[in-house]
């Protein structure tokens, strides 16, 4: 039986963590230093490149059809995003976003299942954060239709060719923070074809008897975060440090969690980060929004006041992701799972270490 790694959940669950506070850092104006937070999401598709190639890649071998692996897929990621679009929307009616009706069309067509909004600004208005979903989907098909020709030799290749428009789109837009904007959609491509190529690589190689020296856990989540926080104080160099860690940082420090073991003290707080991250990241933002336009509505306050306030809200956000994963995603996805096979219980059902590895992902969530 494959082996769940708890070493990745505490990366899934930092990297959650820290593009949660980057958007709270952009909605609160109170600067934490974490402008390099957006390319946690390159780490989430490493990572879900990873465990979907060690979750899957045998049973669609043994005769795991693509139709019903995509259905797996969707079952796993669309019931917290569906959750998150109704609370986005409810949050817009309450309190008079702009462009209500149009966003309401936008939940009409079940977005990510479809596609962007290529449009306007943010090409999911309502959640931005499930750009990324939408490309996680698109890399798990074609992952499922091509795996058997990827070998080591052919993922370097796809990896290179990735890089390349890395490069293009870090030169051209100054960063990689790019992909969930109408200008940028295509951004996205290169983005999750590397990290996800990336992730199948290190588990063909760990198959293969190789693996990356063992370091303690607590050093691996310690550079993670400083990863996230700027580190490099010129504009101009915004896309040589994001591109450095796309392609060469991130990877490395996942192939070295895939050797680590997360034990001791460290297993419960790892395997909770692991199960909030998915519905934090699908959440936070339209639940930041809906705080901010409550204080726009409310009378004046001090700063100070200001700063606490935004503080309450965001280990609210957390607090809420929790519940939301125990009381609705986890449920619904047992529910699923049931409804597919009321025999032992299969990869859709919740759990710290389910049968399949890919349940507890962040992206692929």
């Amino acid at each position: 039986m494959r082996k769940h790694l708890a070493s990745l959940d505490g990366l899934r669950g930092v990297a959650a963590l820290a593009v949660a506070l980057k958007h709270f850092q952009n909605l609160s104006r109170i600067n934490l230093h974490l402008q390099q937070a957006a390319v946690a999401v390159d780490l989430f598709f490493v990572l879900s490149g990873f465990v979907i190639a060690q979750a899957y890649e045998q049973r669609l071998t043994n005769g795991l059809g693509w139709g019903a692996y995509m259905r797996l897929r969707l079952a796993r990621l669309y019931p917290a995003i569906f959750g998150g679009l109704v609370i986005a929307l409810i949050l817009r009616f309450a309190f008079g976003g702009p462009y209500v009706w149009s966003f309401t069309f936008q939940f009409a067509l079940l977005p990510v299942l479809v596609g962007p909004m290529l449009y306007g600004g943010d090409i999911f208005p309502l959640d931005g954060p499930q750009w990324s979903l939408f490309w996680e989907l698109v890399v798990n098909g074609l992952h499922a239709a091509v795996y058997r020709w990827l070998s080591p030799g052919r993922l370097v290749l796809i990896m290179a060719a990735a890089a390349v428009g890395l490069a293009l789109a870090a030169w051209a837009w100054g960063w990689l923070d790019v992909g969930w904007t109408r200008r940028t959609f295509w951004c996205g491509l290169p983005r999750v074809i590397y990290g996800f190529s990336a992730g199948v690589l290190i588990y063909r190689l760990r198959a293969r008897g190789w693996a990356a020296p063992k370091v303690p856990y607590p050093l691996i989540l310690l550079i993670l975060a400083a990863c996230m926080v700027r580190w490099v104080p010129s504009i101009r160099l915004y896309w040589a440090r994001d591109l450095l860690l796309v392609t060469v940082i991130l990877p490395t420090i996942v192939a070295f969690a895939v050797s680590a073991e997360a034990k001791g003290r460290w297993v419960k707080p790892v395997l909770w980060l692991g199960t909030i991250s998915y519905p934090l990241y699908t959440l936070h933002v339209p639940l930041l929004r809906g705080y901010r336009w409550l204080l726009m509505e409310a009378p004046p306050i001090t700063a100070w006041e200001g700063k606490l306030g935004w503080c309450l809200a965001f280990v609210g956000v957390v607090a809420f992701a929790g519940a939301f994963e125990r009381w609705y995603d986890a449920p619904i996805r047992a529910w699923l799972a049931r409804r597919r096979s009321p025999g032992p219980k299969s990869d859709l059902e919740a759990g710290p270490v389910p049968e399949d590895p890919a349940a507890p992902q962040a992206q692929g969530l």
